[in-house]
């Protein structure tokens, strides 16, 4: 059902991680978990597309055939690299589809959201692990905006700056 690299089997085996591609059908059900999270975020498929190609994969929390939860991390600019770092770009929403590329030594890890009923019970821990190792040996960052990702980030990243009450920004370096 999914396209895959690897798969890492989680507990029982009925929830598990897998590395998925970012076809049109798979970015239609990341955007639904997306919907029930950023309830104010106005967005819509095609800003997926424009951002995000058949390259870029993301890892999924996979229940029953069903994705219930994913990171997704995109290689990048430095340009974008450094902004992100140094507190220049606070939003990501409004990030140029042109500072993502195919391949980078500087990746932004754009979110990691799980359903409501799956959280608390160590998976973004997993995912975020799954994603780190994947990218060993290139500098990552990511802004948070929540309690959660902020807790889950400041485990495996470098806290960079606060922002505010909400933003942070975490950076790993090589």
């Amino acid at each position: 059902m999914y396209t895959h690299d690897k798969i890492i089997l989680y507990g029982d085996g009925i929830v598990k991680i897998e590395k998925i591609y970012l076809t049109k059908e798979n970015l239609l059900k990341i955007e639904k978990i997306d919907d029930s999270f950023y309830k104010n975020a106005i967005t819509g498929i095609d800003w997926y597309l424009e951002r995000y190609n058949e390259k870029h994969y993301a890892y999924c929390l996979i229940d029953e055939n069903e994705i219930v939860g994913y990171i997704l991390s995109v290689p990048i600019k430095k340009e974008l690299y450094d902004a992100i770092i140094n507190g220049v770009l606070v939003n990501d929403l409004h990030i140029n589809p042109d500072m993502y590329l195919n391949e980078s030594e500087y990746n932004y890890i754009v979110s990691c959201v799980i359903k409501k009923e799956y959280r608390y019970k160590n998976y973004g821990k997993l995912l975020m692990e799954t994603v780190l190792s994947d990218l060993n040996n290139r500098y990552v960052c990511c802004l948070t905006i929540s309690k959660d990702g902020y807790k889950l980030a400041n485990k495996y990243l470098k806290l960079k700056m606060k922002l505010n009450d909400d933003v942070s920004v975490f950076e790993k370096t090589k």
